[in-house]
């Protein structure tokens, strides 16, 4: 563990700077690439903390990350409000719906909680799909974002240097408070329960409370990248619900390693531009993915992280 913190921090460091540089430096189809991988870093390390850490596998987390993208499109749209207050309430949905449905799934056994997980993200998906009078249906909305305000300046977010340091800002705040989660107590009693719920249990911990504040916090920023990818793309739809939504951060946190942090960014940073360029040659691109989730958990399967952190404690 104290093995993986190292790393993590040594590897964060020269990422942050290098993207503090990249935002002027990079073409534009690239910076645009970048800014995607940061909010589906957001996404990824979010499911990290909850599967990750405290091994609670949600194959319906969509569901938070749409309500995220409509939670924050819908005020804009039709009441107007301002770009903080629109992403404050999408949030807050997101720790509403979080602490309604929470309770009801962390108490379930591994197997249970996966599949409620599921039933949950299904329900989302078809009444988005079917209220098209709210979301659009599959065809979506489009919303115009509205100004990023620092007390008197304003930037606009269809500015794409704006744009990169306004995603870049919460990439980074979310990495380091996701960390400090990690490396607190908190993460300490989450990594017991992943190792041993009953031994957990066992020391006196109420388990279940444990679970429901790895679920909530993860539901939060979760909610956060949807309300970010909504504001990136001006666009939000009801395929945002969808399963496959759900699926994606269980693959990026895999093949980059689980609870490391880190390991999940470097899943997205993998797969991403494959989805972006590879897919826009061959529409089965997803065999590529599937040949490299074959090779790196042939070698390591505990992902490219966890191989990276073996190889540290023979040196």
């Amino acid at each position: 563990m104290e093995a993986t913190t190292k790393l993590t921090t040594l590897a964060a460091l020269p990422l942050m700077l290098l993207l503090l540089v990249m935002g002027v430096a990079l073409p534009a189809d690239l910076r645009s690439l970048t800014i995607d991988i940061m909010i589906f870093s957001i996404y990824a390390m979010a499911f990290d903390l909850l599967f990750g850490i405290s091994n609670q596998l949600s194959i319906g987390q969509a569901m938070f990350f749409g309500v995220g993208a409509y939670g924050v499109l819908l005020p804009a749209l039709r009441m107007g409000v301002g770009l903080w207050a629109a992403m404050l309430m999408a949030l807050t949905l997101c720790l509403t719906l979080a602490l309604v449905l929470g309770p009801l799934a962390v108490r379930l056994s591994e197997a249970y909680f996966v599949i409620i997980t599921i039933i949950f993200g299904m329900i989302f998906y078809f009444l988005a799909m079917s209220w098209t009078w709210l979301t659009g249906g599959s065809d979506g909305l489009t919303f115009e974002v509205p100004p990023i305000t620092l007390g008197f300046i304003s930037y606009s977010v269809y500015d794409p240097i704006a744009n990169y340091y306004f995603t870049l800002t919460f990439f980074i705040i979310v990495y380091f408070i996701l960390k400090r989660i990690m490396d607190s107590p908190l993460g300490m009693i989450l990594v017991s329960i992943r190792e041993s719920e009953e031994r957990t249990k066992f020391l006196g911990y109420d388990v279940v409370r444990y679970k429901l504040t790895a679920y909530v916090i993860s539901a939060i920023f979760t909610g956060l990248s949807g309300a970010l990818y909504a504001i990136r793309c001006r666009y939000a739809s009801a395929e945002y619900f969808s399963i496959f939504i759900s699926v994606e951060p269980i693959i990026w946190t895999l093949i980059g390693g689980a609870g490391t942090l880190v390991g999940p960014i470097v899943g997205v940073a993998l797969l991403t531009p494959i989805a972006y360029y590879i897919s826009a040659l061959w529409k089965h691109y997803l065999i590529i993915v599937g040949l490299i989730m074959v090779l790196i958990f042939r070698f390591s399967p505990k992902g490219i992280m966890g191989y990276i952190v073996s190889k540290i404690r023979r040196w």
